[in-house]
């Protein structure tokens, strides 16, 4: 483990397994923005696994809604500020 806690913890570690998920810091001028579009997904390395499909967790009606109106999760019809994620996958042959 790299250190940092929940999901700090995890974009540590992939970043030190060699994932790109963040622009290096001098690009950012020292500052490291805090990362919640990567929060609640499903990481997976393509050359074993084929990912044959994934359960959206929110309607388009309820992304809109917390994308276009502002309605930020948690709230009063989503009390979670964390998305279920589901993927099916097989291995590669």
């Amino acid at each position: 483990e790299i250190g940092g806690c929940g999901w700090q913890r995890t974009v540590n570690d992939l970043e030190a397994c060699g994932a790109v998920l963040r622009p290096p810091p001098a690009a950012t001028a020292g500052h490291r923005p805090a990362l919640p579009e990567v929060v609640d997904y499903v990481y997976y390395g393509s050359r074993n696994l084929v990912c044959g499909g994934v359960q959206e967790a929110l309607t388009d009606e309820e992304l809109a809604r917390v994308y276009d109106e502002g309605d930020a999760l948690p709230n009063g019809w989503y009390p979670s500020n964390h998305l279920p994620v589901a993927a099916l996958f097989s291995w590669r042959q």
